[in-house]
């Protein structure tokens, strides 16, 4: 999909604002503003919410008009009830803290089948600077061992240090590590990964 053009000019126009002068606020030079408006560039999920602040609107609203699906639903899909049980929450720093041992699991309906193993987790961020994705569901498919499909993606991944955290994954500078990207947070570390689950869908938790 492609990002809606019209739909960003009629914000700027009502925020009374240029390209540029977004480009500014959000701290993005204006070729590359260019390029995300041209769907060449992947716009990060920090800058998405700062954009959503600066128009008054949802995150949703932001990343849909990119030309993202945050839903995994595509118009016309039959929305059966699929459900999944919650199995853990991602903080501002985007790590992940399981669910407490002998807790009973809530489930939620994420509304189209995916694959076997795929598991929920959800975004507790109130009054922090990620406090616009609280309460959003993130779901990955099932934990798979290091490959090449990971490389560029966004996943939950498990490091060989116990770290578990939502990252974009690149390759390494070093035999045996790669570089884990801050997904929604200007963070970046090298890591070994012991396995990864690709994020095969983003929604608030109201959809």
């Amino acid at each position: 999909m492609k990002p809606n053009v019209e739909w960003f000019r009629r914000k700027l126009e009502e925020h009374r604002l240029s390209q540029s002068g977004l480009g500014r606020m959000l701290d993005i030079d204006k070729s590359t503003m260019s390029l995300l408006l041209a769907g060449k560039r992947k716009l990060k999920l920090e800058k998405a919410a700062d954009m959503a602040r600066i128009f008054g609107v949802t995150v949703s609203d932001v990343i849909e008009n990119m030309g993202v699906r945050v839903d995994g639903i595509r118009p016309g899909d039959t929305s059966a009830p699929h459900m999944l049980p919650f199995e853990g929450w991602i903080d501002d720093s985007a790590r992940v803290h399981k669910e407490g041992a002998g807790k009973r699991k809530r489930m939620v309906d994420i509304g189209v089948n995916l694959e076997p193993g795929s598991t929920a987790l959800q975004w507790r961020t109130p009054q922090t600077k990620m406090d616009i994705l609280d309460g959003w569901i993130v779901v990955s498919g099932p934990k798979r061992e290091p490959d090449d499909r990971m490389i560029g993606r966004g996943c939950v991944v498990g490091t060989k240090d116990g770290d578990v955290m939502l990252r974009t994954i690149r390759r390494g500078y070093t035999a045996g590590s790669h570089i884990l990207l801050g997904l929604g947070i200007p963070e970046s570390t090298e890591a070994e990964v012991e396995w990864y689950a690709p994020i095969l869908l983003m929604k608030p938790a109201s959809a």
